[in-house]
Order: C-alpha cells, then sequence, then structure tokens
C-alpha cells in the first residue's frame, strides 16, 4: 500500500523545463572575454611598469643629477578610461547581440567581448597610450 500511495504522489509528466535565458548566456560570455582582455591589458602595464622601473633604476646608477621615478598612478589613470569604454561597449552589445536570433548566444557573448575589446583598443591608440 505504502508503494501506491508513492507512486500517485509523483506526477505523470516530468517537469518541463523553461527556455534558457539567452541573453545571460550572452553576457556571460561577453563578460568572459572582456575578463580576459582586462587581465591581458594589466599584464601588459605590469610588464611596461617592471621596464620603465629598470630603466629608472638604471639611470639613477649611472647618473648623479636628478633621479628620476616611475609614476604607476598615472599609468592606471591612462588605462581606466579605455577599460571604461571597452567593458561598457561590450556588455551593452551583448544586450543588442541578445535579442538577436541570427547568431547563437557563445558567438555573440564573443562577438560582444571582441566588440568592447576593439572599442578599448582603439581609445587607447588614439590616445597615444598603446
Amino acid at each position: 500500500m505504502r508503494d501506491t500511495a508513492l507512486q500517485t504522489a509523483r506526477p505523470a509528466h516530468p517537469a518541463r523545463h523553461s527556455r534558457r535565458d539567452g541573453a545571460a548566456t550572452t553576457r556571460r560570455w561577453a563578460v568572459g572575454v572582456l575578463a580576459v582582455s582586462t587581465v591581458l591589458l594589466l599584464g601588459y602595464a605590469a610588464l611596461l611598469v617592471v621596464a620603465a622601473w629598470l630603466v629608472a633604476s638604471g639611470w639613477n646608477v649611472v647618473t648623479t643629477g636628478r633621479s628620476v621615478s616611475v609614476d604607476v598612478l598615472a599609468i592606471g589613470s591612462d588605462l581606466a578610461p579605455a577599460l571604461l569604454v571597452g567593458w561598457c561597449t561590450g556588455l551593452a552589445a551583448s544586450a543588442v547581440l541578445a535579442r538577436g536570433e541570427a547568431l547563437g548566444d557563445r558567438t555573440a557573448g564573443v562577438t560582444a567581448g571582441t566588440i568592447g575589446t576593439a572599442a578599448g583598443a582603439a581609445l587607447l591608440a588614439l590616445t597615444g597610450r598603446l
């Protein structure tokens, strides 16, 4: 009798899954591409800081005149607008591309992230920072 009660309590049809959220998938892929681009840019900036520090240290050892130093905050403030433009453009592109049906969710996300990366790189190139 107990087995009969358990069998009748179960629904006759399994629960149907709602359609996955394509916009969230697109946004996740765009954020992933933008995050990788950000890490690469910060790595590039770190290499520039180390190289500039080595040059400045060498300069200070060789010369007896005025010493030079590396302004890390200035480098960060030069990169911040490009990061802002890149992330905002990439997320806006993901919102626009997620509505269309021509691209898959992943392709739209990668495309949106690439658009944001290109916008940030273009800003760096136009301002002479790249």
